[in-house]
């Protein structure tokens, strides 16, 4: 395939799903904003997703008297899609679209299709059938699924021909003939940012025998490592490594929702679209996705859009030269944006040495003005296995110059099993008042384990216990040289603390859970030191997603009441930075917004209740934001946005009042 014509004001988006809908699903809104701004969007869908051929209600006692129509209803997914595409980007289901066949060097071919009022909007059908006796084959038919493809344990899928696609004869494509031209198109569309499924999705039940009962659909999970081992490819071969998300698919309905009402309605419009139940004059024989109609709602899993790696807010620091440093993870790959001088211009990104790490990274500040980054690496094994363990880099103060990634191992890996330690969370980390390094991440148990740096190196895996732990994990070295641990669960808040400096970590429950007018945290808690031995944290409210903040008291206990601070809408994590001067003692917020933009706000640290006023700025955000301050203390926001480039937005004084300079992009 051709390259993609020079630079543009488009950025590139490609996602490689599994089925026609999965974006609808679990990538919506984020899909549709993207859309609104205008970017190049192209999606990849691997498998036919002909189910068992009955474009008939699944809620119909009847449906199965009705003959299996695979052709029909694959081509019904593909046109109800066709119609919710051309209603995000033109609000009009009838837009046409131009079908034709791309044949990749491996000699696959894919359909495409073209929506003709925006040519930068394009989808990709690879068409792999899905054959086994779940979906009405004879048991002694050979399963086909793209998971046995992936392990290889078949060593070609036949497709299917959707009844209306331009293509003419089903083909059987192989393990590397789908890998590569997935790397085919990447070089075709030299994405800025990249989404696919989650790798490694939760259990929902273990059998000793039978191993794990996933939250998710075996196919996203080998779509999932098809698109990563196709990534990785792409990055070999020259390709600019971008900014990589894995959304969550079925098991969004193990969480508390992310979504606000507005959103989901927003978000429920366009599957209606695709399953022809948004009320429109159907005139085309395969009008959309029957078998989903109406039902939107009763599978819960699409009232929140959330990501596997959910990054932090801690990846801005101010070095012990002055320059502000900002780190995040592309394609694997630690980049790091740095101030060519203190409070002046930005260098281009810089890679740090080594690959395979997923999109999220812990930054933990040394005492001397290093980091130490923290995060998971992933290495495929034979048959479809996988390590995951956690690993440090040591980026050190003065030169600039780092260690070795460093493996700190699994807390699952005494089980030696695979499936165990792959579930492992994002780590956390913190340095603690003698410069050794803490790591936290939830475990196999969905509980939280930590290990910690000692004088004769690293101590064994500790388990402090908890359990249904949301994957967002973040801790806080207090002035008192005590860390703190915060999580949320699936009914509140929960902080681990330590009572003597180097002591062990105790679990206290019910940090946001005693204010029964408020809902639940989704997400992660964002802890804060406003006092000499008090904390408050920030998160986002279930459903609402309004910013609320509970604070503690000088005896330890925390209020009863949890504040409102506005801020409805959004996802991700709440950054949140104390400016205390002579004159002022104030917190800086920021989040993303309702349309995923940068929203700011500024708090009295020691004020009654109070609503702040949210200022947005127009920028289209792919991560929670981070805060920090410059060599001369003023603040600074720093955002990724969606073309992967780096944006700061700096205080004109240390001062609240004096407002912030424009936003810059890097």
């Amino acid at each position: 395939m051709q390259s993609a014509e020079g630079s543009t004001s488009q950025a590139s988006l490609i996602q490689v799903l599994a089925h026609p809908d999965d974006d609808l699903y679990f990538v919506n809104p984020d899909l549709q904003r993207a859309l609104e701004a205008g970017h190049r969007v192209t999606s990849v869908y691997l498998t036919a997703a002909e189910a068992d051929g009955r474009n008939i209600d699944t809620r119909d006692p009847d449906r199965l008297d009705s003959p299996p129509d695979y052709e029909g209803y694959a081509e019904a997914r593909q046109h109800g899609l066709r119609a919710a595409y051309a209603a995000m980007v033109s609000g009009k289901r009838e837009s046409e679209w131009a079908r034709d066949v791309v044949s990749f060097s491996t000699g696959v071919m894919a359909e495409r299709s073209t929506l003709l009022a925006a040519p930068h909007v394009q989808l990709f059908f690879f068409g792999l059938r899905m054959v086994d006796a779940q979906h009405g084959f004879a048991a002694d038919v050979p399963s086909a699924r793209l998971a046995t493809l992936w392990t290889e344990q078949a060593t070609a899928q036949l497709t299917l021909i959707a009844a209306e696609s331009p293509l003419r004869r089903p083909q059987e494509i192989t393990r590397d003939g789908l890998l590569r031209s997935v790397v085919e198109l990447l070089h075709h569309t030299r994405p800025a940012q990249f989404w696919t499924m989650d790798p490694d999705p939760l259990h929902t039940a273990w059998d000793d025998s039978r191993g794990p009962t996933s939250s998710d659909h075996q196919d996203h999970t080998a779509t999932a490592q098809f698109a990563l081992a196709a990534l990785e490819q792409y990055i070999a071969e020259g390709g600019t490594p971008p900014l990589v998300d894995h959304c969550v698919g079925y098991g969004n309905k193990l969480w508390p929702s992310n979504l606000t009402e507005r959103a989901w309605d927003e978000k429920k419009r366009v599957i209606e679209v695709y399953t022809s139940a948004d009320g429109h004059d159907c005139r085309h024989r395969y009008c959309g996705d029957r078998q989903l109609s109406d039902g939107s709602d009763i599978r819960r899993y699409g009232w929140s859009t959330r990501t596997r790696y959910e990054g932090g807010t801690d990846w801005l620091h101010l070095q012990a030269d002055g320059r502000l440093a900002a780190y995040a993870v592309l394609g694997g790959r630690v980049a790091v944006w740095t101030e060519s001088v203190p409070g002046g211009g930005w260098d281009r990104p810089a890679f740090l040495p080594g690959a395979g790490l997923t999109p999220a990274l812990s930054v933990a500040a040394d005492r001397d003005g290093g980091v130490h980054l923290v995060g998971l690496r992933r290495t495929p094994g034979p048959d479809g296995q996988v390590d995951v363990e956690a690993v440090r880099m040591w980026r050190q103060a003065h030169t600039g110059s780092t260690t070795p990634w460093e493996s700190l191992g699994n807390p699952n890996e005494r089980s030696k099993d695979w499936r165990r330690c792959r579930e492992v969370g994002v780590p956390e980390a913190v340095v603690d008042p003698s410069g050794r390094l803490h790591v936290f991440l939830r475990n196999f148990g969905s509980g939280v384990s930590a290990r910690r740096e000692t004088g004769q190196g690293w101590g064994a895996w500790e388990d402090l216990g908890g359990r249904g732990m949301q994957d967002c994990l973040t801790a806080v070295l207090k002035s008192t040289g005590r860390i703190q641990m915060l999580a949320a669960n699936r009914t509140g808040g929960v902080h681990w603390f330590q009572e003597d400096v180097y002591g062990p970590y105790k679990l206290q429950d019910g940090v946001t859970s005693a204010d029964t007018d408020a809902w639940r945290p989704v997400g992660g808690l964002t802890p804060l030191q406003i006092g000499r031995n008090r904390m408050a944290v920030f998160y986002r409210e279930e459903e609402s997603g309004e910013v609320m903040w509970v604070r503690q008291r000088p005896d330890g206990r925390w209020n009863e009441h949890v504040e409102r601070l506005g801020g409805h809408g959004g996802t991700g994590r709440i950054a949140a930075l104390r400016q205390l001067t002579d004159q002022q003692d104030v917190v800086v917020l920021a989040r993303r917004s309702a349309r995923n933009r940068l929203s700011v706000a500024v708090l009295a640290a020691q004020g009654r209740e109070q609503t702040p006023e949210w200022v947005d700025h127009d920028v289209l955000m792919a991560r929670p934001p981070a805060l920090a301050l410059d060599h001369a203390g003023r603040v600074v926001v720093a955002v990724l946005g969606t073309d992967s480039r780096l944006r700061v937005m700096r205080q004109n004084a240390p001062d609240v009042t004096a407002g912030f300079g424009p936003l810059t992009v890097v």
